[in-house]
């Protein structure tokens, strides 16, 4: 079975879909950042206490997601000035 990541076609959304994906995605990156940070904080934590060990990767593991979320953010906010522009 092949799995392909789906790709949102902004430019067949309505602006007011767009505003709505905007706001949900900035929420997420937002939670997805704040979790992130936490993560990286007892990992470091936990480093100097315990030693090293592998749950440090886990938040560099985690950081292409959190760089894809932005993109798709900032993809949103480049169509929505498109608009805004026309």
């Amino acid at each position: 079975m092949k799995m392909e990541l789906k790709k949102d076609n902004f430019s067949d959304m309505g602006t007011e879909d767009l505003i709505k994906k905007k706001k949900s995605t900035s929420f997420a990156f937002g939670l997805f950042v704040g979790a992130l940070t936490v993560l990286l904080i007892i990992t470091i934590f936990q480093t100097i206490n315990k030693g090293v060990t592998p749950l440090l990767a886990v938040p560099f593991a985690l950081l292409p997601l959190l760089i894809l979320v932005y993109s798709q953010v900032s993809s949103i906010d480049k169509e929505l000035k498109s608009r805004n522009s026309n």
